[in-house]
């Protein structure tokens, strides 16, 4: 029979949702029945094995410049969220990730934890979990309060279905609600290479999730109200001017000249510099009246390897084929290739014949570059 506790909770929680109340909110009353001091949901985004950002919205417990903190910097060094990369959804005390003990020794909460009245402990819900992103909700309590028990994580047990249904209800909704330029947006927001959007008075408007990330690595950009920030003098006026080229082209005065858009910045990491290309934005579409300049920044030191699945699929190549390409396009050349397959060079060079003459490259060269520009 239905646990009549369980549907009291799920019932109220997703007409709540169905309502257009947000989430945070909808779960104020489970809150209190799991005797939580504060709650909020995270998106944790990782890159290489690392956490590299998080966006969060909670009730309770830190502030919105504590928040932001976090996602901008502690996060990176936090040993929760290491954890939580790739683990199945369902619920789960983060004491079973990360040792109470480890928690209270790490510089997370010795920082910024603690200082702030951030969450000492923590019962989860992973609701979607692969390996560049995981969500979840967090109910959680301060230090001085007791742990979490065997009751209340029987609770959110029996719920963990309801909160992922409401999780994906209020996804589809707010996606429903959004027009174009939300639709816009969503789309920059999934490319791999940073976007920023500046108006006329070169105002920044947008800057994309890929650009947030290397904002925050600090290596040689961030990002302030006028776009892009840069440590160098030159570099600052060489952008500068790419930017002006740009904003005249979108007026018509001017046609951009590509040398003109264009320059590299240096990274004090020593790694492969970022590559920006200031291109005009014009009336019309999505943008409706916007008119302005994108910037577009490329991590010279990412180089996407294609999905062989994708590969085969584009331009009809065997696997071996398409294994091949990847190949190719992740910087191996046909020997080494041959060697991990277990295939004579004279096989690897018959398939790469092959690709050319699918994929209308007459040289390697040309087929590199043309893999260079797919997504990874």
């Amino acid at each position: 029979m239905p646990n009549p506790e369980v549907a009291a909770i799920a019932l109220p929680l997703l007409q709540a949702v169905l309502d257009g109340q947000p989430l945070v909110a909808a779960l104020l009353p489970l809150a209190a029945r799991l005797g939580a001091s504060s709650h909020s949901l995270h998106l944790v985004r990782y890159r290489d094995g690392r956490a590299m950002g998080s966006v969060a919205d909670g009730h309770g417990g830190c502030g919105p410049e504590a928040r932001a903190a976090y996602a901008n910097h502690w996060v990176r060094r936090c040993p929760r969220a290491h954890a939580l990369q790739g683990v199945t959804p369902g619920i789960r005390d983060m004491a079973e990730l990360v040792p109470t003990e480890t928690w209270r020794s790490s510089r997370v909460w010795t920082a910024w934890g603690r200082p702030h009245g951030g969450a000492f402990h923590s019962l989860t819900a992973t609701l979607r979990s692969e390996g560049a992103a995981m969500d979840g909700i967090f109910f959680q309590r301060v230090e001085d309060e007791r742990p979490f028990g065997a009751e209340e994580r029987r609770l959110l047990q029996a719920l963990f279905p309801d909160l992922g249904r409401a999780f994906a209800l209020e996804t589809r909704l707010a996606a429903a609600r959004q027009g174009p330029e939300d639709a816009a947006q969503r789309g920059l927001d999934a490319m791999p290479d940073g976007i920023a959007l500046l108006d006329a008075d070169r105002g920044l408007v947008f800057a994309n999730a890929a650009l947030r990330r290397m904002a925050a690595e600090g290596d040689g950009l961030s990002l302030g109200a006028d776009g892009l920030v840069l440590p160098d003098r030159a570099r600052r006026l060489a952008l500068s001017r790419a930017v002006t080229a740009a904003l005249a082209a979108s007026e018509g005065r001017v046609g951009l000249l590509e040398s003109a858009g264009s320059l590299a910045l240096p990274r004090p990491s020593g790694r492969a510099p970022f590559m920006v290309r200031a291109v005009p934005v014009v009336p019309g579409g999505v943008w409706g009246g916007f008119r302005g300049a994108m910037l577009l920044v490329t991590d010279g030191n990412r180089r996407p390897r294609p999905n062989p699945a994708l590969l085969g699929r584009m331009f009809d190549l065997t696997p071996a084929e398409a294994a091949l390409a990847s190949a190719i396009a992740a910087g191996r050349t046909l020997a080494e290739h041959a060697a991990k397959r277990g295939i004579s060079v004279e096989t690897a060079r018959s398939h790469m014949a092959a690709i050319r003459r699918k994929t209308g490259c007459q040289r390697q060269a040309d087929l590199t570059a043309l893999l260079a520009r797919l997504p990874g």
